[in-house]
């Protein structure tokens, strides 16, 4: 008998090959790996330890914002120290549970030493597991206080499977998640549209 999709550990999911960045790397590098390999979050490693997590919005927020040169901002001055790893034998349900409460949308997946050995988004845990939206995305509705209705279908942040471009919102059609220009033709699961 097979496991549930929900009781898969994380390590049959996760990313092995992790970009990552030094502390020490200027804001302006971390951007520019982010750019080249079309993610929005890297750790922040000191050997293979991971000490911070950069995020897209990390630069927005502490870097563009605040008006400062990306070239002269360290990793280490706007990353966050906050650190929330998985083990690789954790399931996907439980790290879909931790990335809620502490919401964020990616978590580095260490072993008992601290080394790195991969990376979990929301999008891998969502593309094996499609039942765990509701985990993972719970606080579109807490937040409104209301139930998900017709109108507003769940969403995901990630790449579109049709166009490859990543938005905040995407909307599952015939069993892909895409983006609001390329949903538009297509019945949208839970949606209103015929």
């Amino acid at each position: 008998m097979l496991p549930d999709e929900e009781d898969l550990a994380v390590s049959t999911v996760m990313t092995e090959d992790v970009t990552v960045a030094n502390a020490s790397d200027s804001v302006q590098k971390v951007a520019m790996l982010m750019r080249r390999h079309n993610i929005r979050g890297l750790p922040i490693v000191q050997d293979r330890t991971v000490v911070g997590m950069l995020t897209d919005r990390d630069i927005v927020t502490k870097v563009v914002a605040e008006n400062k040169s990306p070239r002269d901002v360290t990793a280490g001055d706007v990353m966050s120290p906050k650190i929330i790893t998985a083990d690789p034998g954790d399931s996907i349900t439980d790290v879909a549970r931790v990335m809620y409460a502490n919401n964020v949308g990616r978590i580095p997946v260490v072993d008992k030493k601290g080394n790195l050995l991969g990376i979990v988004t929301e999008t891998d845990i969502t593309k094996i597991a499609p039942g765990l939206i509701d985990v993972l995305y719970a606080h579109n509705e807490i937040e409104e206080g209301a139930p998900p209705t017709k109108s507003r279908p769940p969403t995901i942040e990630g790449r579109c499977e049709n166009c490859g471009q990543i938005y905040d919102e995407l909307v599952q059609v015939d069993g892909e998640w895409l983006c609001h220009n390329c949903s538009l033709d297509k019945t949208v699961v839970g949606s209103s549209r015929a």
